[in-house]
């Protein structure tokens, strides 16, 4: 008999599979043939897969879901009836509702959305869906187990913290710097250079700025240093938007330059000497 844990994973196999024979068919330079969607049926034996990373990634999906589900199945995804049988006991000990709240649907719903628009618009906004359906998978899952693995809600955000941070922390601290590097280069190549060189000045120096408060005041409010980190992070990223909307300066050349700066070369001229005129 399957439980929710094997069900869940089972349709996410199906459906893995069913968006990477859609998505191979629509990036395939055979559109509307019959080989399109023989091939990643096939997993392209019997035609092209078209876009071989996507499909290679949702396959991949498809796969890890389906022997997860066979695992969970075989476990019978933890059930309280049988762990109840295998300890021994008369009855199963009830478990306390999950009181923290969930934002992982709200994401997973924007993720799915996301690749569904990437299989028209194009493969960035694709790739940024299914990290996000990768990341809401996870996460979903394994608040879904800590919050029923005791009775006491702060135990199992202990349990939830210790198995996720050491993932989580590294993974927001290369996205916080990548989209602040990106945000802040968009910015520097829309402004003109004077504004250019006051931002690169400003920029590290507020950083430096707020990391010496934060060192030198340990007792400061951390609601105060949240809200001026997410006040500057808002900042950043909407200059960094702006900037990208608006495009990059025009570069001014110097006269007598081509386009590549530098100064045109002289034009040979040929001497031509008669001998015996």
């Amino acid at each position: 008999m399957f439980k929710t844990a094997s069900k869940l994973l089972f349709g996410l196999a199906a459906a893995g599979f069913m968006m990477a024979v859609g998505y191979a068919a629509v990036t395939s330079h055979r559109q509307g043939s019959i080989e399109s969607i023989l091939g990643p049926i096939t997993l392209g034996y019997k035609g092209p897969v078209g876009d071989h990373a996507g499909y290679a990634v949702l396959v991949g999906l498809s796969f890890v879901s389906l022997f997860l589900g066979v695992f969970f199945s075989a476990l019978r995804d933890a059930d309280p009836e049988a762990a109840a049988q295998l300890l021994g006991l008369e009855t199963v000990p009830d478990v306390e509702p999950p009181v923290a709240a969930n934002p992982w649907p709200v994401v997973a719903a924007f993720s799915a959305g996301a690749v569904v628009l990437g299989l028209a618009v194009g493969s960035s906004l694709f790739v940024i869906g299914m990290i996000g359906l990768t990341a809401s998978l996870i996460e979903w899952s394994v608040q879904a187990w800590s919050d029923r693995a005791t009775g006491d809600p702060a135990v199992n955000r202990s349990i939830r913290d210790r198995f996720l941070q050491p993932v989580e922390v590294p993974a927001m601290a290369i996205l916080g710097i990548g989209g602040l590097v990106l945000a802040v280069s968009r910015v520097l190549l829309a402004l003109p250079k004077t504004g250019g060189y006051l931002v690169f000045g400003l920029v590290p120096a507020l950083i430096l700025a707020v990391g010496a408060l934060i060192v030198t005041r340990p007792k400061l409010n951390s609601t105060l240093v949240a809200v001026l980190l997410i006040i500057g992070g808002l900042a950043v990223l909407a200059g960094g938007v702006a900037a990208a909307v608006h495009g990059e300066r025009e570069v001014e050349q110097e006269a007598g330059t081509g386009e590549s700066g530098l100064a045109p070369l002289p034009v040979p001229t040929h001497t031509v000497i008669r001998i015996g005129a």
